[in-house]
This record gives structure tokens, C-alpha cells and sequence, in this order.
């Protein structure tokens, strides 16, 4: 579980985040969804320890992360898998190399035990017959679903995903959003979306919370989205020509 208590971010004289307070819960897809410059992307970075709040407190399990010290941070850092916006696997590495390549920091195991954990996971995500290929010799999908592999690589508790179907045709996107639901829920992992795909909203957002002004105007699941009364919302899924249509 994440928790995340009055968190505070400014930027110069401009304030991002204001007093943000919200909980991740394990075997969930927990999304933030926002308009562009909304502040969900500071959200999630801070989150992650990749930002520095002015304010608030971040909380993992019972450990606040700002009570870290570099070996615990270090520690947590291993416990967290990340699917970043356009996948991020390295051109220059195969497919099974860039699976391995978070065992190289984190873990003392032989090659072969990198190889057998990195084909299981590429095996998990239907991934089967390229571990030797180049990420320019695949598809858009198949990117993707190695960057899972990889995110998934040293079993996290902790999945951060920016943006997961980013560049990915309509039929690819509910594939991977599948994936992701699936593995939340098999590795019982506290997973956080960041994103604007409705689609994605409507089809795994187990717990949503909608950020506007850098304020967490609402939160709810997919269930009782499309009945908000939050006029903020409203105006945010109206922007959306199908959901439009379906609310009115």
C-alpha cells in the first residue's frame, strides 16, 4: 500500500500539487487522470522519489519515504518495477538483455539465473522467440509487453506505469491494459497508472482519483465514474467524443 498525506509542490512561484491526499491499495489498477498541466505526472514522480515534495508525506507500508536513508531507499528502489511512456528499452540491447538489465543492479545472482528469470517473465507476457532480437525489429505492442517484462524482472510489491498505451493502435491498448490488470492482481503489486486513455479508465480502473488544478478534486472507480457530480469531471469526460455521447 501507498499512502500519500497533504502533498505539497511548487515550482518557482507556481504551486503544482496543492495538499494532495489519496491511498494506493495492493491487486488494484489505481489510476490518476487528469488534463495535460494538471500536475498528475509531478504526482506520480513524487510518488516515485524521482521529485522532492515541499510538503506532505509519502508513505510505503509503514515506512515514510522521506525517513529513508540511502540503503533503504536503495532497498525500496528494488522493490518497485516501472513501465515508463514509450517503453524505454535500450536500442542497443536485445530483448533478453534489457529484461535482465535491472537484475545487473539489484541482485547477485549468476547469468544463468538472470536468463531463466528474464525468459520467464518475457514467457509471462507472451513473449516467445525474440529474446534475441533488437527493439527496432519489433512492433509498437511487442515493445511494450518487454518493458512489462522487464518492470516485473526483480517481482515487485510497487508498479508505476506512465502513460502505458502511449503510441499503441486501439486493439494493442486493450491488450496491454489486460496484462497489466492481470498482473496486478497474480502479484497482488500496488499498481499506478498515469493517464488520459478513457478506454483504459473504463476497462481496469479499479480506483481513480481525477486531479484539477493540482487539487484531487475526486475519487472513485470506473463503476461509478460516468455519475459523477463533480462538475470538473464532467467537463473532463465530456472532452472525450464516445463518453460524450454516453452521458449526454
Amino acid at each position: 500500500m501507498i499512502r500519500v498525506e497533504h502533498l505539497n509542490k511548487s515550482f518557482g512561484t507556481f504551486q503544482v500539487l496543492k495538499d494532495i491526499s489519496v491511498e494506493y491499495v495492493p491487486g488494484k489498477c489505481n489510476m490518476i487522470i487528469g488534463k495535460s498541466g494538471s500536475g498528475k505526472t509531478v504526482l506520480l514522480k513524487n510518488i516515485m522519489g524521482l521529485m522532492q515534495p515541499d510538503s506532505g508525506e509519502i508513505w510505503y507500508g509503514d515506512r515514510a519515504l522521506s525517513s529513508m536513508d540511502y540503503h533503504e531507499r536503495q532497498q525500496q528502489r528494488r522493490n518497485v518495477g516501472v513501465l515508463f511512456q514509450g517503453s524505454a528499452i535500450f536500442d542497443f540491447a536485445t530483448v533478453l538483455d534489457n529484461v535482465m538489465f535491472p537484475m545487473e543492479f539489484f541482485t547477485d545472482w549468476s547469468r544463468a539465473q538472470k536468463i531463466e528469470r528474464a525468459r520467464f517473465c518475457l514467457d509471462r507476457v507472451e513473449v516467445t522467440g525474440v529474446e534475441d532480437r533488437y527493439p527496432a525489429e519489433l512492433s509498437g505492442g511487442m515493445q511494450k509487453r518487454v518493458g512489462i517484462a522487464r518492470a516485473i524482472a526483480l517481482n515487485p510489491s510497487f508498479l508505476f506505469c506512465d502513460e502505458p498505451n502511449s503510441g499503441l493502435d486501439p486493439h494493442t491498448s486493450i491488450l496491454i491494459d489486460q496484462l497489466i490488470s492481470e498482473l496486478t492482481s497474480e502479484y497482488n503489486m500496488t499498481t499506478i497508472i498515469n493517464t488520459h486513455d478513457m478506454n483504459s479508465i473504463l476497462d481496469i480502473g479499479d480506483r481513480i482519483g481525477f486531479i484539477d488544478g493540482g487539487r484531487m478534486v475526486w475519487q472513485g472507480s470506473k463503476d461509478d465514474i460516468l455519475e459523477t457530480d463533480c462538475p470538473e469531471l464532467k467537463e473532463f469526460l465530456r472532452s472525450n467524443t464516445l463518453i460524450r455521447n454516453i452521458i449526454g
